[in-house]
């Protein structure tokens, strides 16, 4: 095993300061290319220490040679000084983890489990599954820990394979995913679940003596809805389910004393599906699960209990942000943070030891450094100085929240991102950026998307596009209803929502209403289609993983859970099932109206929105004389990995959208050599 050796970081900004910038510097700021975009690091999954001295990190990289992003593990003092990479494995680390004492740290190599001493030093395997390992916890006195495997393949189904022996029956025998642990002295591993059943998530009981699991027929997404809340001793014993519903629960986990079990669903205090995602409590010993706060206008992401069980913390997409608040168990919501971000999924933590939370925020200007907050409140102190170059060495647009009326009336909400020449009374080209989902946000934050890969909106403002990004109706965070509005036919205000943004800048004297383009990836490329077969008003357009015909699609994909059915009144399997309103919301049946010169875009692995989709649009488009294009990614599912395909996304998009919106030539980018 390779010494890890200790090493402090020291960022280019940092390097000029030590040797004098040049004067002027702040002037000097230059636009941020792909390139740019693509180098940037991304910081994910801090922990912090039980003591609250020591965050730790992933710290992932753009790896040209290897074409993806390659993580390590750093840490750093909260009281201040330089950052210490701990791990420098070449195929990289994730899951760090803190040892309850804090001496020790565990992380995921080469899919197994490696321990550490927290100072550096030479690592060692706690595990040698014989399949990969996940989502690793340590026991909370140190002598184990648990995680998440897939159950291996037989011997003879290994023989089959050896033989290309190996016809399958479709969605027949998954290979379930179980709960395991593994003692740390010895590095003997005991299962702790087993049967027809995958552990989807599970968590450990404060005082370590039992665990909450979610456990569902299978892997698959399609069937989470189909899962319940289980508990059970922590030697496995005594298992037995906490709920028996139609809907999906997640991060179940026991209050401090035990009595209480809190999870999350989007359901209504009936338990039926298509809300906000909110809180439930239900007895440890069984009973119904009550709704926590009844009418709560927003959308809970994620939650944990205080440690003295009498209240829970939270995330709470509020629309254009998201924050932390703290609620008690009457259902009182107080909000603890509030400001121009958003917190990204995984980007918190609540440290009961510590007394401290500590997370992210993704700003305009700083992507996802880490902050920590005192449970008793307070002001939110940042800890990492990750992305202190950005602002310093990049002119960066500015970001406003918007707001209109949609056809009907109704208040939307969205980001407008400005140019970075922009100049008052001046039209500017627009790009609508139309989010996924579509029950998410869109939110203030470095916007570069989920993967870092999708929306690049640091580029296109620095050629002069304004940039539109709608929450239109079905996005979470504005209230039941609002969400609920794709619910007996998919496309009734979405549409309208994004038409009356792009009036309402028009109007403003903001947007040019003869250079307009749209792009979208998944629910955003499902809206895209919709677009450009209502209206031929956009110049240019990206369709992402997009639908085309809503009834193979419902086959095709891999999520097939209640809500998708919701959308159309049924499925289109049942009797006397909806096809006409399938048919009736799908941009197949309108794709004769296109006019609009579009792309499609789709990753040729795509279970999500498979390929057939696009291969759909593109046809049609073609086969009518509008200009068209269909790029595939090879290898690709939904969210593309390799930083080529990334690239090259982004430069056939411009590439389109110059050609289309605004006339000019585009040169492309081309990544780094090796």
């Amino acid at each position: 095993m390779r010494l890890l050796r200790r090493t402090s970081f020291v960022s280019a900004a940092a390097l000029l300061a030590v040797l004098g910038a040049p004067f002027g510097h702040a002037q000097t700021r230059r636009p941020m290319t792909l390139l740019d975009l693509m180098a940037m690091e991304r910081l994910v999954d801090p922990q912090l220490s039980a003591d609250g001295t020591r965050v730790m990190y992933q710290l992932n990289h753009a790896d040209w040679k290897a074409d993806r992003r390659v993580g390590h593990i750093w840490t750093k003092r909260v009281a201040g000084g330089a950052p210490v990479q701990l791990t420098f494995g070449e195929n990289g680390e994730t899951f760090p983890r803190w040892a309850p004492d804090g001496k020790t740290i565990l992380f995921v190599r080469d899919s197994q489990i490696q321990l550490l001493p927290a100072d550096g030093g030479e690592a060692r395997p706690l595990t040698k599954h014989a399949t990969g390992v996940s989502s690793p916890a340590w026991a909370p006195d140190g002598s184990a820990v648990y995680f998440l495997a897939l159950d291996p393949k037989t011997n003879e189904e290994k023989e089959h394979d050896r033989l290309k022996d190996d016809l399958f029956s479709f969605e027949d025998n998954p290979k379930q995913r179980q709960l395991w642990k593994a003692t740390v002295a010895t590095g003997a591993e005991q299962k702790l679940t087993d049967g027809d059943l995958s552990v989807i998530d599970f968590r450990l009981s404060r005082d370590g003596r039992r665990v909450m699991l979610q456990r569902a027929p299978s892997t698959s997404p399609s069937e989470a809805y189909r899962g319940e809340v289980w508990m059970m001793d922590a030697n496995g014993e005594n298992a037995r389910a906490l709920t028996h519903n139609e809907i999906s629960e997640n991060e179940a986990q026991l209050s401090p004393d035990n009595s209480q079990v809190m999870f999350l669903a989007e359901a209504n205090q009936q338990l039926e599906s298509y809300y906000n995602q909110t809180i439930f409590l239900e007895p440890a010993a069984g009973g119904a699960p009550r709704l926590l706060v009844p009418d709560f206008p927003y959308e809970i992401e994620h939650a944990a209990w205080a440690p003295d069980g009498r209240s829970i913390f939270a995330v709470v997409n509020m629309g254009v942000h998201s924050e932390i608040f703290q609620i008690d168990l009457n259902g009182r919501p107080k909000q603890l943070t509030d400001g121009r971000h958003s917190i990204p999924p995984g980007g918190w933590t609540l440290v009961a030891a510590a007394s401290r939370i500590v997370f992210q925020f993704d700003e305009p200007t700083r992507f996802g450094d880490v902050w920590t907050l005192p449970l008793s409140g307070g002001t939110p102190v940042r800890v990492t100085d990750v992305y202190d170059s950005l602002d310093r060495d990049f002119r960066l647009p500015r970001q406003e929240r918007m707001t209109w009326k949609g056809a009907d009336g109704v208040a939307i909400e969205g980001l407008l991102i400005y140019p970075l020449e922009y100049e008052a009374g001046k039209r500017y080209p627009l790009v609508v950026q139309l989010h996924g989902g579509p029950q998410t946000s869109d939110r203030f934050g470095f916007a570069v998307g989920s993967n870092g890969w999708n929306e690049y909106v640091q580029v296109l403002t620095a050629k002069g596009y304004a940039i539109l990004r709608p929450n239109y109706r079905g996005s979470s965070g504005y209230g039941n209803a609002f969400l609920r509005d794709p619910i007996g036919g998919y496309f009734k205000n979405m549409h309208l929502d994004v038409i009356a943004g792009v009036d309402a800048l028009v109007t403003q004297g903001i947007a040019d209403p003869d250079r307009l383009a749209v792009m979208g990836w998944s629910a955003g490329g499902h809206l895209v289609n919709k677009l450009i077969t209502f209206t031929d008003r956009f110049k240019a357009a990206s369709a992402g993983a997009g639908a085309a015909d809503w009834t193979p699609m419902y086959a095709q994909t891999d999520q097939r859970a209640p809500w998708r059915a919701a959308w159309f009144g049924g499925t289109p399997y049942q009797p006397n099932a909806p096809i006409d309103t399938y048919w009736n919301q799908s941009p197949l049946k309108y794709v004769a109206n296109v006019k609009t010169p579009t792309l499609f875009i789709v990753g040729q692995d795509d279970q999500r929105v498979p390929m057939p989709q696009s291969v759909e649009m593109y046809r049609a488009l073609k086969a009518n004389g509008v200009p068209t294009k269909l790029y595939v990614a090879p290898r690709e599912g939904h969210n593309w990995i390799e930083l080529r395909h990334q690239l090259n996304k982004a430069n056939v998009e411009l590439e389109w959208f110059e050609r289309y919106v605004t006339g000019r030539a585009y040169v492309a980018e081309k990544a780094p050599a090796e």
